[in-house]
């Protein structure tokens, strides 16, 4: 977990939203659950994509559930969003969206957020990171 003082919420670490990742998978194909996972990039103007800060995960983890995940893997920022169809992630992936963008994170560039949802687009956490991938460099060319 990533320390944050004076937080009541935690960021995740790669290692340990992988796990999370892959755990809430094998618990959605046993329970015939719904599970979403939400990339988000910040994007620098003009540099591309930004190390992802503790601040803005803070600000994604203040908008949801106490039973979703943040964390951090790679350059993005990684939202899972537990018992949550894809029709349900898209209106919270928005929600997230225009707040963010109303803070200082459109000066800097902006967002870019890829989404892909269990069972709907992949059954596998790599298969699902994958598509949130391509989701996301679809982003890029809008």
């Amino acid at each position: 977990m990533i320390p944050e003082p004076n937080s009541p919420f935690r960021i995740f670490a790669e290692a340990e939203m992988r796990h999370l990742l892959a755990r809430e998978v094998q618990r959605c194909t046993r329970y015939q659950d719904f599970l979403t996972i939400c990339l988000v990039r910040t994007i620098r103007s003009g540099r591309g994509p930004a190390e992802p800060e503790a601040p803005v995960a803070l600000r994604i983890a203040e908008m949801l559930r106490a039973t979703d995940f943040v964390g951090i893997i790679g350059a993005d920022i990684v939202v899972l969003l537990v018992h949550t169809p894809d029709t349900d992630a898209a209106m919270i992936t928005d929600r997230i969206r225009d707040r963010l963008q109303a803070g200082d994170l459109e000066e800097a560039g902006g967002l870019r957020i890829g989404l892909a949802s269990f069972p709907t687009n992949a059954t596998s956490d790599g298969g699902l990171l994958a598509h949130a991938e391509a989701q996301l460099q679809a982003a890029r060319s809008e």
